[in-house]
């Protein structure tokens, strides 16, 4: 993958919008408290996997931390490989995969000082109530919940980061979302046991739909929970990882131009 630096004076005030594959959707409560010189949508290259650097997008900043997702598909992961016919994200082998091996791989002593451990309820206002009796919890979408370093987006975090027009169960039905779709590095191409018809990857999220045993993740086409998940297993790797953290921003961090495809 090459990809072209260029400094952070120079960035903002040029980028002011996200357009297109850059999907993210400003959160108005964390980023007004904010004073960070970087804009959401925008790409920094943080640490390093598989001997490759590994490229993030901004989805949120809050004081002096962003919310970074990396850009591509990384390595192909099973959620979970107990053999348990339910096991939630706080359980799974890929949670302990995220925090042990990944994050130990893809960062130096330096770069995990500025990781951030942090939790997660989600979005209650863009999750579907389960309560016929006036709404509330239960939810049909379960949040992650733990405390972690690294982690997977939640269906809620899905539809406040990705959708324009964001709503509770959105990405629910089973259209294909442009914002969506995601492609894996030369590595996670190597690691993933099933390929489509596409070059795009499946990307697992963290979570159950309630009262189900199916791991909720995003289509190589772009579809996002309405997709059937009948052939979808937690011990397969035919799903991509696209890891999740908070990091304390450095004004040194290597900005990039946004590129959709890995080269």
């Amino acid at each position: 993958m090459s990809r072209k630096p260029y400094s952070w004076l120079v960035v903002v005030g040029m980028i002011s919008l996200c357009i297109g594959l850059s999907g993210c959707r400003k959160n108005a409560d964390t980023v007004a408290g904010s004073s960070i010189p970087i804009e959401l949508g925008e790409h920094v290259m943080y640490g390093s996997y598989q001997g490759e650097p590994v490229e993030w997008r901004v989805l949120d900043k809050k004081d002096r931390e962003i919310l970074l997702l990396s850009e591509y598909g990384l390595d192909a992961q099973p959620f979970d490989t107990s053999g348990k016919s339910r096991v939630d994200w706080k359980d799974s082998t890929i949670r302990k995969w995220l925090n042990d091996d990944f994050y130990n791989s893809a960062f130096s002593e330096k770069e995990k000082e500025n990781i951030v451990e942090s939790k997660s309820e989600g979005f209650e206002e863009y999750n579907t109530s389960m309560n016929l009796t006036g709404g509330g919890k239960p939810y049909a979408y379960l949040e992650r919940e733990t405390e972690d370093k690294v982690f997977l987006l939640s269906n809620t975090e899905l539809c406040a980061y990705f959708s324009e027009d964001p709503y509770p169960g959105c990405y629910s039905d089973p259209y294909a979302h442009k914002e969506l779709l995601c492609y894996p590095t030369a590595y996670a191409k190597q690691q993933l046991e099933t390929r489509y018809q596409t070059e795009t990857c499946g990307w697992w999220l963290c979570n159950h739909v309630y009262e189900d045993d199916s791991v909720e993740l995003v289509s190589a086409y772009g579809q996002g929970s309405g997709t059937s998940r009948e052939n979808i297993k937690a011990n397969t790797k035919s799903i991509a990882v696209r890891p999740a953290m908070w990091v304390t921003w450095q004004s040194d961090m290597e900005m990039v131009e946004a590129n959709q495809q890995v080269e």
